[in-house]
């Protein structure tokens, strides 16, 4: 399993506990499923009606162009997105909103 995959798990768990007493609707995506694209995070979630995209990365990583085309993106339509690389560093920055 690679280290995104474990965060990503982590992120998931912790969003599914969360669910049980918040309005909050969250998605794994799965690359390469029938619908992927290049460059679209890893989670979506709403919380509270506010639509958050993530991505996932390894401490050190890089996106790619493609995802920096989709931040750019999500940046120009007011959606907000984060790229974070453990479970402490998403409760940070969901705690923000």
């Amino acid at each position: 399993m690679t280290p995104e995959k474990r965060v990503q798990n982590k992120i998931i768990e912790y969003l599914a506990e969360l669910s049980k007493t918040e309005p909050l609707f969250y998605e794994r995506r799965q690359a390469g499923g029938f619908s992927y694209k290049k460059g679209i995070p890893d989670i979506y979630f709403v919380y509270n009606g506010q639509h958050i995209e993530v991505e996932i990365k390894a401490p050190g990583g890089q996106l790619s162009s493609m995802q920096e085309k989709f931040k750019e993106m999500c940046e120009k339509k007011n959606i907000l997105w984060c790229c974070v690389s453990s479970l402490d560093e998403f409760i940070e920055q969901f705690s923000q909103l």
